[in-house]
């Protein structure tokens, strides 16, 4: 037998020895109200995650927990956008600037953001760029 570096993850083990250390478990996708202390995290990611209606609700999210100059990598399916453009539009109102896109994929989008700030819209501003449609899957 060996014993478990201090740096060891939490995983199963056999034997049911348990893991190794307890830690909280994430927050359930579909919550827009994650576990965790305003501007406390470096990055946050959404890949393949913005299915839900509220996608504002998830991208001041994850504005309220990231630090200020923040990165928020965001990765979709390129179907679902009507006009790439106004969805970049809509989520620099909401505290991000545009760091980086990647278009050229015919199947996926990529985009960085770095936090800039607080949204700078109200919360009942409409933005129609967060709206985005069902994905389209083509047999291959």
């Amino acid at each position: 037998m060996f014993e478990e570096p201090e740096w060891a993850e939490a995983a199963p083990v056999a034997a049911g020895l348990g893991p190794v250390t307890s830690r909280p478990l994430p927050a359930a996708a579909s919550q827009n109200k994650v576990p965790l202390e305003d501007e406390s995290v470096d990055v946050a990611v959404f890949c393949l995650s913005l299915m839900g209606t509220n996608i504002r609700d998830f991208l001041e999210e994850a504005n309220r927990v990231l630090k200020p100059g923040g990165l928020l990598k965001v990765a979709e399916v390129s179907s679902r956008f009507e006009d790439v453009w106004t969805f970049l539009r809509a989520v620099t109102k909401l505290g991000f600037k545009v760091v980086s896109k990647d278009l050229t994929n015919s199947h996926f989008f990529l985009f960085d953001f770095q936090k800039t700030g607080p949204p700078q819209v109200g919360p009942k501003a409409q933005l129609s760029g967060l709206k985005l449609q069902p994905c389209l899957y083509k047999r291959r």
